[in-house]
């Protein structure tokens, strides 16, 4: 349960500080994501091209807080090993990025979790955002955690789609 807490902590922030800083115009860097192709696991949101983008540094720091204090909860019997991520854009707005991953489809495609939120995503005064949450376990109890973030660029309207995968594995 603390994990999911984090989880969702985790996600409105990264959300809030991407669209209320207008951090999301800067995400174009000069290299990608970690991983070279989405992972056969996650259904490939429509309409949606492999991106060259970089997790904004701020967004890094949250992300490399939220494995410290996740394997830091002695309530919790996962230790989060690693995080690959990958980029896209899109034309679709986050709500309907949002929309794309229902509970429902990830579940068909094994993300079994019962205790993840699964997305979120709305408008506000610094733009437009979102998250989702999935998460799995294996036959040995190892972990994985999917996060979605889809941020709307103000300026071109695209929005980038961050695939971020934590994978854990007992303590």
């Amino acid at each position: 349960m603390k994990i999911r807490i984090a989880v969702v902590t985790l996600l409105v922030l990264v959300a809030a500080v991407s669209s209320g800083c207008g951090l999301a115009q800067n995400l174009m860097g000069s290299k990608g994501g970690t991983v070279s192709t989405l992972w056969s696991d996650v259904p490939p949101l429509p309409n949606a091209t492999q991106a060259n983008i970089n997790i904004p540094p701020l967004a890094n720091i949250l992300v490399q807080g939220f494995i410290q204090a996740a394997n830091a909860d002695s309530n919790s019997d996962t230790k989060l090993d690693k995080f690959d991520f990958i980029g896209f854009q899109t034309s679709d707005t986050p709500q309907q990025v949002a929309d794309f991953y229902t509970l429902e489809k990830m579940k068909a495609a094994g993300w079994n979790s019962e205790d993840m939120p699964g997305c979120q995503a709305g408008a506000g005064q610094g733009g437009a955002a979102g998250f989702c949450a999935f998460g799995r376990k294996d036959g040995s109890n190892n972990q994985t955690v999917l996060l979605i973030l889809p941020v709307q660029d103000d300026a071109s309207k695209q929005t980038q789609v961050f695939f971020i995968r934590f994978e854990g594995s007992k303590k």
